[in-house]
């Protein structure tokens, strides 16, 4: 049976990204790549979540997942690595009439199926609007909203001064995350624009002082 290859987070808030002027972030998913033997955890890097012609034609299988830590990513990983590799024994490129397109072997199709049920597509978990798919609140990235995050009051909690350097913000942003960390079961919490709602305090500060 062909080996696969997990390539691992590196970060807990890896699969986490939202792009400025966007309302959520984007979406996050576990790929099987059948041309490479690989799999892995990631976010759609495309806004609107458009995918690539090797995930429509199948070379690349996508399975829809929340934004997990990436502790809880490589866990998955490694639970559903066994019935990747019987998706990777079983399938054969074939000819559609207009491109070449994968097509997976009964094995494969049941392993496949198995992969979903595990991450809780079976039952229609996972579709828009559909959040953890079952998996608890200690796997997932906690996402704080800067309204939810801040309450105006920072520049005196913290100290911040017209003077107060970058590194400095970017530790009080770590402070404030690891605050609102504390507040759930999820031992990671992001909070997109907080850095630069706290440079915007920094530059208020400047400004009143000139």
């Amino acid at each position: 049976m062909t080996a696969v290859k997990i390539i691992r987070c590196t970060e807990q808030t890896e699969l986490h990204r939202h792009y400025d002027g966007q309302n959520e972030a984007q979406d996050a998913y576990i790929e099987l790549d059948l041309r490479h033997d690989s799999l892995l955890a990631d976010y759609n890097s495309e806004v609107g979540n458009a995918v690539p012609f090797a995930v429509h034609h199948g070379f690349e299988r996508r399975y829809p997942i929340p934004i997990l830590t990436g502790d809880a990513a490589d866990r998955v990983l490694d639970e559903i690595a066994p019935m990747a590799a019987r998706v990777l024994a079983d399938w054969e490129e074939a000819w559609d009439g207009n491109n070449m397109v994968v097509r997976l072997g009964e094995a494969a199709q049941a392993a496949e199926a198995e992969i979903e049920e595990h991450l809780g597509l079976a039952l229609g978990h996972g579709d828009l609007g559909f959040e953890n798919q079952g998996f608890d609140d200690s796997d997932l990235v906690a996402q704080w909203d800067i309204d939810g995050a801040t309450n105006g009051c920072e520049a005196e909690e913290y100290g911040i001064t017209a003077e107060t350097s970058d590194e400095g913000l970017d530790e009080i942003e770590r402070r404030i995350l690891t605050d609102l960390a504390g507040c759930g079961d999820s031992p990671v919490a992001v909070c997109h624009g907080l850095d630069t709602y706290l440079r915007g305090l920094r530059a208020d500060l400047a400004q009143q002082s000139a």
